[in-house]
């Protein structure tokens, strides 16, 4: 009989505090290979920094995080560097370097993690700058291009590692509908099509719904509920209902803790 499969991600009852504020209070969640899982909830409530602990930009106060059987905070340096170009991380804004161009921005990552040469590095940056169809914006600098069009760069940057995960900080920030409901699709496809598992942080929910195989709440620092988008729908959690449908009536306005279960 086989071993089971790692999780790509576990977190392990995280805890975190910055002096009196408690941002994470309690959070377990496992990520299984090739899930697409969407972390919702309110603006501020720890998504972004969940992100954060799994890069290891962060230290959780107590509790365990894991990048497949490796965990996080206790990488010397050198080794944590190796880990996160396993991870791809496409921004909020993209986070593309103004002064440099597409190309140059897709190259950094291998510029800086690998030693290729410039002709395989160009190959490689083509390559994925196909994938999301923004080969010919090459020689362009991220001004010239739109909102969606350095999402895609973003994108394309995020995957130039080959990583075996993504994690996108509000991917469909800033753009129109129509654009993110491209976004939405270009996740998706690329996702599947390089076998690659992500992450997802979001408080849109067409975008949400739209991307997701898995789901999970957070609320007051801790998941709520996890389950497929169709059991999502579905739950009798009073917290998740309102945030689903985006009522004023419910327990997330009046501040009560009374709907939330560990």
């Amino acid at each position: 009989m086989s071993a089971p499969i790692p999780p790509v991600v576990e977190l392990r009852d995280v805890r975190l505090q910055f002096e009196e504020k408690k941002v994470l209070d309690g959070v377990s969640l496992k990520v299984e290979p090739l899930q697409r899982l969407v972390v919702m909830g309110q603006s501020g409530s720890g998504k972004s920094t969940i992100l954060r602990l799994i890069l290891g930009i962060l230290q959780p106060t107590a509790g365990e995080v894991f990048f497949k059987q490796f965990e996080i905070s206790r990488l010397q340096r050198r080794k944590l560097q190796q880990i996160r170009s396993r991870i791809g991380m496409v921004y909020q804004y993209s986070a593309l370097l103004s002064s440099r161009n597409v190309r140059d921005n897709v190259a950094l990552p291998l510029e800086e993690l690998s030693d290729m040469s410039r002709k395989e590095i160009d190959e490689v940056v083509d390559e994925k700058l196909s994938l999301v169809g923004m080969v010919d914006a090459k020689y362009q600098l991220p001004s010239e291009l739109s909102g969606g069009m350095q999402k895609r760069v973003s994108l394309a940057r995020a995957l130039v590692m080959d990583p075996e995960l993504i994690l996108f900080d509000e991917p469909s920030a800033g753009l129109d509908p129509v654009v993110s409901s491209v976004i939405d699709e270009l996740i998706i496809s690329l996702t599947e099509k390089s076998k690659v598992t992500s992450i997802i942080v979001t408080h849109e929910m067409d975008d949400a719904f739209r991307v997701a195989t898995q789901m999970a709440m957070l609320y007051h620092g801790k998941i709520i509920e996890v389950g497929t988008p169709e059991q999502l729908k579905q739950s009798q959690n009073p917290v998740v209902a309102q945030f689903l449908s985006g009522s004023t009536e419910g327990p997330i306005l009046e501040g009560s803790k009374d709907a939330v279960t560990a």
